[in-house]
């Protein structure tokens, strides 16, 4: 398959309080035209923070240290902010933030706000007419006459329909869906994921979608990437991922997931992630590795090939996931 994206050994830094850390570890990963690749993991593993390193919109407190990140065969990190911008950002990239309650501006209109998008962001002649057909795609009934409201007159699912609106209206190569669906409830949340699957066939976009849910990665991801303390500790096909995880932390996800049998306790991830900061020495988990060993806590493993064509940051994948 061709590939659109390619990331090498990228690394990213952050500064707080005075103290600097990695946020993104060395990361390689590479996302096929046309395919989705689920990024998962618990809050503060890195996963937005590699979002907003493609399409350039790290916080001044953050920057790229190291590594490369290729779109379409072109380093992204070399092209000059006027003509990422103008070329790339918001037309060749599209990104849909975690909160689309706070996403929106509350002073102007929607359908401002969506025809702003169609304005600048590409070369179509009708710009209301295109707007108002975007929101009726997307489940907006009477589109015309929302199109005057104001973001506060939306619930928190029409905000979303609304975003995702301005994010295919240019025909992405390329979007970001950074945990779109995180602070909706769940009958609106499976209606999102329905009409964001039907929109990836439409549009043949490649889509990296970022979250912390297995649930949502297993019915909407080709692949998956699971992240832990700022590394990629596993990816492999979707498949793969959940009949045969090969990395301790997600093997433990999976657990965590609820099953058809109401008498079973949940099962926990013991410990917290650790502070990007004082990570510990060795392998980032294996302070709640049920698998460890004393290398563990004296080597970083690197990401080793498995027999199911992934990849694996545990130097004793070939165990893992029998319990399954």
């Amino acid at each position: 398959m061709q590939k659109m994206l390619q990331i090498d050994k990228l690394k990213v830094i952050y500064r707080k309080n005075q103290k600097s850390f990695l946020a993104v570890d060395c990361v390689n990963l590479s996302l096929n035209k046309g395919e989705v690749l689920g990024i998962v993991g618990e809050s503060g593993s890195g996963k937005s923070t590699l979002g907003l390193s493609i399409i350039r919109l790290l916080p001044p407190r953050a920057k790229i240290k190291n590594g490369d990140i290729l779109f379409e065969g072109k380093s992204i990190c070399e092209i000059k902010e006027a003509k990422f911008n103008k070329d790339y950002r918001g037309r060749k990239i599209s990104y849909i933030p975690q909160n689309p309650q706070s996403s929106l501006n509350p002073v102007f209109t929607v359908g401002r706000q969506l025809k702003d998008i169609i304005k600048y962001r590409t070369d179509i002649k009708d710009i209301k007419k295109t707007a108002v057909e975007m929101l009726l795609k997307m489940g907006i009934a009477d589109a015309e006459t929302r199109m005057n409201e104001y973001p506060h007159q939306f619930s928190g699912g029409m905000k979303q329909r609304v975003l995702l609106a301005m994010a295919f209206v240019t025909n992405p190569t390329l979007l970001i869906a950074d945990e779109p669906t995180t602070a909706l409830d769940v009958t609106v949340e499976a209606q999102i994921l329905s009409l964001l699957k039907d929109l990836i066939r439409e549009y043949n976009s490649s889509i990296i979608y970022i979250t912390h849910d297995l649930g949502v990665v297993s019915e909407i991801a080709d692949r998956v990437a699971v992240f832990y303390a700022g590394r990629v500790v596993e990816v492999n096909d979707r498949d793969n991922i959940f009949k045969k995880p090969q990395h301790p932390y997600t093997e433990a996800l999976i657990k965590c997931l609820p099953d058809d049998n109401k008498d079973k306790k949940l099962d926990v991830i013991p410990g917290d992630i650790p502070d990007l900061s004082e990570l510990p020495s060795g392998c980032n988990f294996h302070p709640r590795c049920n698998y460890k060993e004393d290398k563990c806590s004296r080597k970083k493993p690197p990401l080793f090939d498995t027999d199911s064509g992934g990849k694996s940051a545990c130097f004793f994948y070939k165990k893992v996931g029998e319990a399954l």
